[in-house]
């Protein structure tokens, strides 16, 4: 969709400069990402979905509090970030923990060659670093996990998890709205520039 010689609208000013898209709200994370799911299937890329930064950058740009997630939907002003979809985010956490465990078993392996040690004393360093490794990993991995699980929880309070997609013809349009309402979307709708 990155081709605009294939875009049905003017080059007028929409909320969001010259892209039309389609809005909408979830209730959980599994909705959103059923959604986003179809909208893979239907031809629409990754990088069409938008996700509105976390609450503190937004205010930071908007520079005041926002009392409903609604009043984001149509703000040009609003800062965004690319959705990770869950098997991203459990593959990243499997790297927060498997790394520094890596790490731990080769910085092990070296004091182990360096030293002669016996098979014993080896297994020994072994499973203390690699534990070490697995328990700093884990509590990162458990950081990021619960960031991540205050943020639905403070988004959902806030009105639900808001979703773009970016469109590139009325075809497109039609797809993403009649998706994203099949997917338990709520407030589905357009906005951009008028059709040429």
């Amino acid at each position: 969709m990155t081709d605009k010689e294939h875009w049905e609208w003017h080059d007028e000013t929409g909320p969001r400069g010259n892209i039309r898209e389609a809005v909408c709200l979830f209730d959980s994370e599994d909705d959103m990402q059923a959604a986003i799911d179809d909208l893979e299937t239907h031809g629409f890329s990754n990088a069409a979905v938008s996700r509105p930064a976390p609450r503190e950058k937004i205010i930071q740009a908007l520079h005041h509090d926002v009392e409903n997630v609604q009043e984001l939907e149509d703000d040009a002003d609003v800062p965004r970030q690319t959705y990770v979809d869950v098997d991203t985010k459990i593959e990243g956490i499997a790297l927060l923990v498997l790394v520094p465990i890596y790490i731990a078993l080769m910085v092990a392996g070296g004091i182990i060659a360096a030293n002669g040690l016996l098979l014993w004393q080896g297994i020994i360093i072994s499973v203390m670093l690699g534990s070490a490794g697995a328990a700093g990993g884990g509590l990162f991995a458990y950081r990021l996990a619960k960031r991540r699980s205050l943020r639905e929880q403070s988004e959902k309070a806030w009105g639900g998890l808001l979703l773009w997609v970016r469109t590139g013809s009325s075809d497109q349009e039609e797809k993403a709205l009649a998706i994203l309402s099949r997917n338990a979307g709520r407030d589905v709708h357009l906005h951009g520039p008028k059709h040429a």
